[in-house]
């Protein structure tokens, strides 16, 4: 039980704090402070303690002091724990603390439910039991991952032994071998022979040479002549070129002139009709004249291009890539190279055709009209040719059937699989390798260390399998007690049975939020704004009551509560007057099974109603007072006197902004209801005990009927309750956005002085 704060020194706002007078805690203490006098920070001294977390402490050193922080606290027994040096004295567990933090860490933070509360929540709602077996969860996880790191590094060593492809399981488990040298031994000569199939797959065979064939149109070209061209014409024209010394170029000059003279000469004019020469020239250059030259002209050109010493290169080509592969295949094969007598001859037997051909051509182009017959240069060039083709064809026989004994030797050495080879090898030699003493001792060791890494997630297993049994078995009793909270609370919600998963990391839990019959996800902070969620289906209040009823569920399950000194700070933010009763309620019922309640707070009404159900012997109040500019102490205090002084305060708040229009509008609505209330209970402390609502004094009026003293102005009390709803949060959402209209307020307030008679 926690009997006194005996010092706090440079933590937040308590510079130099020092016990003076009567300040010893009683089993149902209350301590006042205002907001920023140094609630939060003594909720975490004492968080500090319970958690041994110094770094909530050391966090909240006075800013500015160059002293370290320091704090003593005396307990029942005369147990007196201190922190010096950045860490307590002693350890002390029996404190929990219901404030900001415990809300931020379990519940929400902001308006969001996010993993880490989920997380947090798992371990709340699981007790010591089920802490310590996810514990020990989590222990084991670390000793596997410790183990996979140490397999981690053992297996880069062994790596560097196993063969591409194969497993370290796998390697380990190769057998050892006597005969393995020889095996070896065997299998590198298959590889070579399998090596040697492969190369054969990848060589092609012996090519076929080609020789072209002579056009058998050109004797019948030489041979054309043109019997419908009078020999006079021919005469007449080809005497015409000589007399003019012409000579070859005349034909030509003569054709193309023909086309420009129609029917008069294109020199001086004269008509042409009748003259004898003129129509020897188009009598000679007829259109078949002109095709037959023509035709002779495109033969030249043919057999230059076919018979050209390109064709003579290529066929040489040839021969020297059949003769090397022929080099390479006869090792595997029995073939011989074929042989082509003609072989280093081919390019002069083409260029001696070439040459006779287009002699004879040459004739038949100076006298298109005469039969040229051939020549012997081309008759034994022709011959020439023949022979060069047989003698090809001859050597294409012989090439083709070395290319079937190629083709069977690669269908043969197909069936070798040298990949299949090199990896039975590498396994042979990688079996021989395994059962060397330093390979032994590394595999050796993989597999003592698979065994224990085995040996933990079984240990996991089983132990995974408890914490979910007492998970089962306690979590449908959290939320059941939660929601009982709830109800007495009055929260208008509930919350679906608890489920927890293993997902993504620590276990977590999750719920959801009940409204109307309508279960609502709790979402998290990347939840759309149009979906209904955590965020906007709870009011301040409601969430505000949430945490609390999880505080109390879990105050319920915990089995070593009749020793605990329960701490909350605030209990009531954001709730409205009914649920601010129901809390003190169950704030008093918490202290039947505790050892110990302390009630931090800024609103001395709230500690009042819970100062007014406790036997004097075991209440004390308290208060965080102001010392100086910088430091905060803790005094003794007056709750009485401090709440008449309270009523009198909000008095001449409603005064000061009647006469000056002084004041927040937003707090001067906030003074309304409280004033009412007080006036009240002043007047008629029977009917109307501290803890009565405004709404809650108006309806025992209404029900004790006109006769009642307060009923002439009771429609007043009412409609002046029913404004200051409009701007509470804890009964509507929307009190932050609602708009103050002065005028209005200032008429509010005048009625409500002239109520109590206050009115200046």
């Amino acid at each position: 039980m926690l009997q006194k704060i005996i010092a706090i020194k440079n933590i937040g706002r308590f510079r130099n704090c020092a016990a003076v007078g009567d300040v010893t805690f009683r089993r149902f203490t209350l301590i006042f402070s205002e907001n920023g006098r140094g609630k939060t920070t003594l909720c975490a001294i004492l968080r500090s303690l319970f958690t041994q977390t110094p770094a909530l402490v050391i966090g909240r050193a006075t800013l500015g002091s160059p002293d370290a922080p320091e704090a003593q606290i005396l307990f029942a027994n005369n147990i007196n724990i201190s922190f010096r040096n950045g860490t307590w004295s002693a350890p002390y567990p029996d404190i929990a603390v219901f404030d900001g933090a415990y809300v931020s860490d379990n519940v929400f933070a902001g308006d969001v439910v996010g993993t880490a509360h989920r997380r947090n929540l798992y371990r709340v709602i699981i007790g010591a039991q089920g802490v310590a077996l996810a514990a020990r969860i989590n222990e084991i996880d670390a000793q596997i991952r410790t183990k996979n790191d140490e397999i981690r590094n053992g297996r880069a060593d062994l790596q560097r032994h196993i063969p591409a492809g194969m497993t370290v399981e796998i390697f380990t488990a190769l057998p050892e071998d006597a005969a393995i040298d020889e095996k070896i031994a065997a299998k590198e000569q298959e590889l070579k022979a399998a090596q040697r199939a492969a190369q054969l797959q990848q060589r092609a065979g012996l090519a076929t040479a080609t020789v072209p064939l002579f056009d058998p149109a050109f004797a019948a070209l030489l041979a054309k002549t043109l019997p419908n061209i009078a020999a006079d014409a021919e005469r007449r024209v080809l005497e015409h070129i000589g007399s003019h010394g012409m000579q070859a170029r005349g034909e030509p000059w003569l054709t193309e002139g023909l086309g420009y003279a129609a029917n008069s000469c294109p020199f001086c004019g004269r008509d042409l009709d009748g003259v004898a020469l003129i129509q020897a020239y188009r009598d000679f250059f007829s259109h078949e004249y002109l095709a037959l030259r023509d035709e002779v002209t495109k033969h030249g050109e043919d057999i230059d291009d076919v018979f050209s010493e390109r064709t003579a290169a290529m066929i040489e080509q040839t021969l020297l890539q059949n003769n090397n592969a022929v080099e390479f295949w006869q090792p595997y094969c029995q073939i011989a190279a074929p042989i082509l007598p003609e072989a280093g001859r081919v390019a002069d037997i083409l260029a001696a055709l070439r040459s006779a051909a287009q002699s004879l051509l040459q004739k038949k182009a100076a006298a298109p009209l005469e039969a040229v017959p051939p020549d012997d240069a081309y008759t034994q060039a022709l011959t020439a040719l023949d022979v060069l083709r047989a003698s090809v064809a001859a050597y294409n026989a012989a090439a083709a059937a070395a290319n079937s004994l190629i083709t069977a030797k690669k269908q043969e050495a197909r069936a070798a699989d040298a990949r299949a080879i090199e990896r039975a090898l590498a396994t042979l030699k990688a079996q021989k390798a395994r059962h060397t003493p330093e390979i032994r001792a590394l595999c050796d060791a993989d597999t003592a260390s698979q065994r224990e890494k085995t040996g933990l997630e079984q240990e996991k297993e089983r132990v995974r399998e408890q914490l979910d049994a007492h998970t089962q078995q306690v979590i449908t009793r959290y939320g059941n007690s939660i929601n009982q909270y709830l109800e007495r609370i009055n929260a208008g919600f509930r919350i679906t049975t608890p489920t927890h998963t293993y997902r993504g990391g620590p276990p977590s839990t999750s719920y959801q939020i009940v409204i109307n019959q309508q279960a609502v996800d709790l979402g998290d902070a990347d939840t759309p704004l149009d979906r209904p969620s955590f965020r906007n289906t709870l009011s301040a209040g409601d969430r505000s009551t949430l945490a609390l009823a999880f505080f109390l569920a879990e105050l319920e399950q915990d089995q070593a509560r009749a020793r605990k000194t329960i701490i909350f700070d605030d209990p009531f933010t954001s709730l409205d007057a009914f649920r601010r009763n129901h809390t003190v309620h169950q704030i008093f019922k918490c202290a039947e099974s505790c050892m110990q309640i302390v009630v931090l707070s800024h609103d001395p009404g709230f500690l009042k109603l819970l100062w007014d159900r406790v036997q004097p012997a075991a209440r004390k109040t308290l208060q965080l007072g102001r010392v100086g500019e910088e430091n905060t102490a803790i005094a003794e205090w007056d709750i009485e006197k401090a709440v008449r002084a309270q009523y009198r305060t909000q008095i001449d708040s409603l005064q000061r902004y009647f006469s000056s229009n002084e004041g927040d509008r937003r707090d001067i609505i906030q003074k309304i209801r409280p004033v009412l209330e007080g006036y009240c209970c002043n007047l008629y402390p029977v009917q109307f005990p501290e803890g009565d609502t405004l709404g809650v004094i108006v309806g025992k009026i209404r029900a004790a009927g006109p006769g009642h003293p307060l009923a002439p102005i009771v429609d007043h009390m009412d409609e002046l309750n029913i404004y200051c709803r409009r701007y509470h949060h804890g009964e509507n959402p929307n009190a932050a956005m609602e708009v103050i209209e002065d005028a209005e307020l200032q008429g509010y307030v005048k009625r409500t002085l002239g109520l109590v008679g206050c009115l200046p």
